[in-house]
């Protein structure tokens, strides 16, 4: 007899692929046997058809590829300006009292309020695209610095004091290394809000990207390409968020499983 060995990352893999296997289960027997969906739930042949129409003519890489750009730029700039602003304020209690109640104001409107405002003054170009990502990442970049810096123990602070470190080396030796847990944790936020905001904006205001691929997919009553676009989504998304856990694992390896 031959004994199978299941280690505990397989046997999560395997719980955790349940629900999915039986939804497309269920979504196999419903569109292709019992012929629900009325053309709007497309069968899994027709999306396999359509993935390999799309994937034969580029238009698929060609929308993931620029929508990927977009974030890479935007999701950067929104994490140099919102580590060392959410430092500063958290440093200095005097200019935080000066700037977060107006920055408060201002994490409470959903970016894509800010959409038609952002084309009005940047145009319909990639600047309204950027500008979009920045707004929705920095907040929680930013909220997530400050609780880090905020809670670093104070009897840790009274020994970089004892050693007499420098504003730079209080910044590498004791600031940076205590608030990466809670900076990890903006990062996965920021990126997780910014990827759903580029794409709400790509639907309203771009002629490209996976948005505006679901959008004109929609016009043309293509539901396969629709559904193609939001898996497509889901998946880009699903990876960003095993990056940042990969990332949190390889900085806090300290903190163990």
């Amino acid at each position: 007899m031959v004994k199978v060995k299941i280690t505990q990352r397989g046997l999560r893999f395997a719980r955790g692929s349940l629900l999915p296997t039986m939804l497309l289960v269920l979504w196999w027997w419903l569109t292709a046997i019992r012929g629900y969906g009325g053309g709007i739930l497309p069968t899994p042949a027709a999306l396999v058809t359509a993935l390999r129409r799309l994937k034969s003519t580029g238009e698929l890489v060609g929308h993931i590829g620029i929508s990927l750009r977009r974030i890479g730029q935007g999701f950067s700039l929104a994490a140099g300006l919102a580590i060392p602003f959410g430092i500063l304020v958290a440093s200095l209690p005097a200019f935080g009292q000066l700037t977060l109640p107006t920055l408060e104001f201002l994490r409470q409107i959903p970016p894509v309020a800010w959409i038609p405002v952002f084309i009005l003054v940047l145009g319909i170009g990639e600047a309204t695209k950027l500008a979009v990502i920045v707004y929705a990442a920095f907040f929680p970049i930013f909220m997530n610095t400050i609780l880090g810096v905020t809670q670093i123990d104070p009897h840790y602070r009274e020994v970089a004091r004892l050693l007499q470190f420098s504003r730079w080396e209080n910044l590498r030796e004791l600031i940076l290394p205590a608030a990466t847990p809670s900076l990890v944790t903006g990062v996965r936020l920021g990126l997780s809000n910014s990827w759903r905001a580029l794409v709400a904006a790509e639907m309203l205001a771009a002629f490209s990207g996976l948005g505006y691929m679901i959008m004109s997919a929609r016009s043309l009553v293509r539901m396969d390409e629709v559904f193609i676009g939001i898996v497509a989504i889901g998946l880009l998304g699903s990876c960003f968020d095993w990056g940042c856990r990969v990332l949190e694992k390889h900085l806090l390896y300290w903190r163990g499983e």
